[in-house]
């Protein structure tokens, strides 16, 4: 019997916090949040995981290469990236220079003493998948840097009894400074007069992964962005080089790589999970942007 794509998704594992730091964070009593700048290289897991808690990660030399929600990504230094607990890492490389500054954190945590269980909504770049990549100025480092050393200094405090609670809110200052660097780089870009279109094509990119593995007509994202069909191809074309079709089909054939490959599924659950009534047309999607076959794919 095929399983159904909610069962599916289940079978990617889901880490804990102690089990994604490799139990590095009792070392300091921390169950729900940690923060490092130490070497996270065993932090990295070669298969597709998502983990139960939030992370904000400021790569501050080296390099890191994975694949989120099927798409690859290299972070350098001078970069800012965030993760929520729905967000799908797999790892596929690391430099030995790879150094960041990390914080993680559960929702309970942060709202553990606040009677608003929406509070991390407020949060545009907690939301969805998160941040991918943002390049941070000198200023914009040094002051995100800053306020997660006093984390680690508090961290560090175990016989402060109120420790939880100053970290507590250390860290929401952390997500007040980092909004409020998002807002400022997206009013410089106002001044542009390329903004509407930029927006345009990071709201389809937002769309698409939100529903690309169960919206594959390009009709859905027009009418969420408001705009016909030709108006969304022709500001994606402009702006990338590639069709809007492109970008969708690069998207789902990036997820289903990364699929076929986990061992994890066959290529009909495959299919189920991107969301084809037929599996035989996923087949055909697959070879015609492959060259070859899902089955053989998967075996390679």
């Amino acid at each position: 019997m095929t399983k159904t794509y909610f069962q599916l998704q289940r079978r990617i594992p889901t880490l804990a916090i102690d089990e994604f730091t490799q139990k590095k964070n009792i070392h300091w009593g921390t169950y729900d949040y940690f923060a490092t700048a130490d070497p996270v290289h065993d932090f990295l897991r070669n298969f597709p995981l998502r983990q139960n808690c939030y992370m904000i990660s400021i790569c501050v030399a080296g390099h890191l290469r994975i694949r989120v929600n099927g798409e690859e990504t290299v972070y350098h230094a001078d970069t800012l990236a965030t993760f929520n607990p729905t967000t799908v890492i797999e790892g596929l490389e690391i430099s030995d220079d790879y150094r960041c500054y990390l914080v993680i954190f559960t929702k309970s945590f942060l709202i553990e003493t606040s009677n608003n269980i929406y509070f991390l909504e407020r949060f545009r770049f907690l939301g969805d998948n998160g941040l991918q990549c943002k390049k941070l100025n000198e200023g914009e480092k040094a002051t995100l840097i800053a306020r997660i050393n006093n984390i680690l200094t508090s961290q560090k405090d175990t016989a402060h009894p109120f420790r939880r609670d100053i970290i507590r809110n250390l860290i929401t200052i952390l997500l007040y400074e980092t909004e409020h660097i998002i807002d400022t780089d997206l009013q410089d870009q106002h001044l542009n007069h390329h903004f509407g279109q930029e927006k345009m094509l990071l709201d389809y990119q937002d769309l698409l992964k939100k529903h690309y593995h169960k919206e594959r007509k390009l009709d859905f994202y027009a009418g969420k962005l408001h705009v016909s069909t030709q108006v969304l191809s022709n500001i994606v074309k402009n702006k990338t080089g590639k069709t809007a079709k492109k970008l969708l089909e690069e998207m789902l054939l990036s997820h289903a790589k990364v699929l076929l490959r986990s061992g994890e599924y066959n290529v009909s659950e495959v299919a189920t999970l991107l969301n084809y009534t037929y599996v035989e047309e996923f087949s055909r999607f697959f070879k015609r942007k492959t060259g070859t076959t899902a089955l053989k794919y998967s075996k390679e």
